[in-house]
């Protein structure tokens, strides 16, 4: 029987590299393909709990927000022994290997362990099918890709079968492969609602009717519009924010939330309002009115999905007052059609790689 590996950056304390390997290793479950995450990480975690490098600028997770994390690793995702650095990644023995979504080929690590990894570098010359399902290159800047074009070009070369997530990206990675690229669906948005209530578990809602905001950034236009909101309707907001002192109506700090709490927030908010994208996208499984905000100088796969899915309103700039717009109704029966027809060719996809 076939087994499959799956990398991506599961390690990061960030919402959206948990549900990820989460997403994708659901999706093999229910195709039936025995697989597991490899547990991969550039360095051994500091004491803080967590890769050096992802805090050289920020604070430190708190100890609480990691042990949240954590836990969901342990009881929610299947990983393989430990892999620190790429001095043992020979030992890997997979019949397939999976690069799953993000800024997996993000221009900022092209030339460390995480690119010999998320290039399939270290099992180029091995006979597994090596397939990126919905790989993300998270720009969009001219120099950015200037630079990445010989890179890519020589290490594409490597994959059997190529998915992006950025529809825009598509004819930039096809000018560098004669294989076919496919425009993927994010394997968050790949599962439904249901499939995620096994995360819920024992969180529980006790706080009433309020907006849940999650700006990852100080977005100027975000916190207008969360006062503003909370102004018009009288609900206090429970935010993960960078300046809570910027939130007139607070109710709650979610600073230290793991995946779990995150999701339970948003399935139980009467509004979203977010930069993130995953935030957004479990938004929209949720059927919640939101508005999705662009981080400076990173806006192509919030702009791009919500383009795809007929929701480009809802994308706002960092700057931008949203208050009108996140009152206003979404056709989620339409938004919906458009996700099954964008499940189902990514479903080809995958069955056509997995089983050539």
């Amino acid at each position: 029987m076939m087994k499959v590996g799956i990398l991506n950056v599961q390690w990061l304390n960030n919402m959206g590299s948990v549900l990820l390997a989460f997403a994708v290793q659901k999706k093999l479950d229910q195709m039936g393909i025995e697989n597991e995450v490899i547990n991969f990480m550039t360095q051994k975690l500091d004491d803080f709990g967590e890769i050096p490098s992802v805090h050289k600028e920020e604070k430190a997770s708190s100890l609480k927000k990691i042990e949240n994390f954590n836990k969901v690793r342990k009881n929610h995702v299947r990983l393989s022994r430990d892999y620190v650095g790429i001095s043992e990644v020979d030992l890997m023995d997979y019949d397939a290997y999976i690069l799953a979504s993000d800024t997996v080929w993000t221009p900022l690590r092209v030339h460390d362990n995480e690119a010999f990894m998320f290039y399939f570098e270290f099992c180029k010359d091995k006979p597994v099918k090596k397939i990126s399902w919905a790989a993300s290159i998270g720009s969009e800047s001219k120099e950015d890709l200037d630079m990445m074009k010989p890179i890519l070009e020589e290490r594409l070369k490597n994959f059997d079968y190529i998915s992006v997530r950025e529809r825009e990206t598509v004819e930039f990675v096809q000018s560098l492969t004669d294989k076919k690229v496919i425009h993927a669906i994010d394997p968050v948005l790949m599962l439904d609602k249901m499939d995620y209530d096994e995360l819920l578990g024992n969180c529980k809602n006790n706080f009433g009717n309020y907006i849940y905001a999650y700006l990852f950034d100080d977005v100027d236009g975000g916190y207008e519009t969360i006062n503003k909101l909370s102004s018009h309707t009288d609900l206090p907001v429970i935010a993960n924010v960078k300046k809570l002192k910027r939130i007139d109506n607070l109710l709650l700090d979610s600073e230290d939330d793991g995946p779990c709490e995150m999701l339970e927030k948003i399935a139980n908010a009467d509004f979203i309002i977010t930069d993130s994208f995953h935030v957004m996208i479990y938004a929209i499984l949720c059927k919640k009115p939101f508005v999705a905000y662009s981080r400076v100088g990173s806006s192509i796969w919030l702009r791009n999905m919500l383009e795809d899915l007929d929701l480009s309103s809802k994308f706002l700039l960092y700057d931008e007052e949203g208050f009108e717009e996140i009152l206003k109704p979404i056709d989620y029966g339409h938004v919906f059609e458009i996700i099954d027809d964008w499940r189902d060719s990514t479903m080809e996809f995958l069955t056509n790689a997995l089983n050539d």
